[in-house]
């Protein structure tokens, strides 16, 4: 339905500082957000699996009462263990919502911008492509920290897509990877330029939150 109120819960990793920004950007009116933060983890995923989940459930403790729908704000460790998360509450996880995005528009080629290094990067198209998606090119901003991929401006973002045009109209969409990204005005100046769906893993979440409130909204680049 359009309009409608609700609210959005989200745990945040200590050292992300865009998410909340860009989901307080898309909200319709009538929907709020309300964050808790996590200890950042080094790597790709959890060292210690008992305690992530035990500090993921008191995460999600904080905010359950205060929240219609929550979002489990990171990337990194959902690859290989998602199975950890989804054993701690019914979480939206935004890669698997731009997944939905992605088959509900019926696109199947795509083009990925991440802020990362070479290698996480590779990581983010293999997930991608194991997942049936064929990748018509990629490409990151050599970043590491959470407080400097969040630093990152609208314009190196919109150039990062707009230097591989060649291989971007091959695509049938663009991803832009990362939940420290802050995307939300890229989103609507890619999408007017190349004519077609750009998703970031936050606008995906938003997406998938609204859907699951029963909100209609429209999300910037979908």
């Amino acid at each position: 339905m359009p309009g409608g109120r609700g609210r959005i819960g989200v745990i945040v990793p200590a050292n992300n500082a865009s998410l909340e920004y860009d989901l307080w950007r898309m909200s319709p009116e009538g929907v709020t957000v309300h964050s808790t933060r996590t200890r950042p983890t080094r790597g790709c995923e959890p060292t210690d699996p008992e305690e992530f989940k035990r500090e993921l459930s008191l995460a999600y403790d904080l905010l359950r009462e205060v929240s219609d729908v929550v979002i489990y704000g990171r990337t990194y460790g959902t690859h290989r263990h998602v199975s950890y998360i989804k054993e701690v509450a019914d979480l939206v996880i935004p890669e698997e919502a731009v997944e939905k995005v992605l088959r509900k528009l019926g696109v199947r080629r795509i083009w990925i911008g991440t802020p990362y290094i070479k290698q996480r990067t590779l990581e983010e198209v293999e997930y991608w492509r194991s997942r049936g998606f064929q990748v018509t090119g990629y490409d990151g901003l050599n970043k590491v920290k959470g407080v400097d991929i969040s630093n990152t401006n609208t314009f190196t973002i919109y150039r990062l897509v707009k230097r591989h045009l060649a291989e971007v109209v091959q695509a049938e969409a663009v991803y832009i990877a990362c939940t420290a990204l802050a995307t939300y005005d890229v989103l609507s100046y890619l999408h007017e330029d190349l004519g077609m769906p750009v998703i970031s893993e936050n606008s995906g979440a938003m997406f998938e939150a609204l859907e699951r409130l029963k909100i209609s909204h429209r999300i910037p680049g979908i």
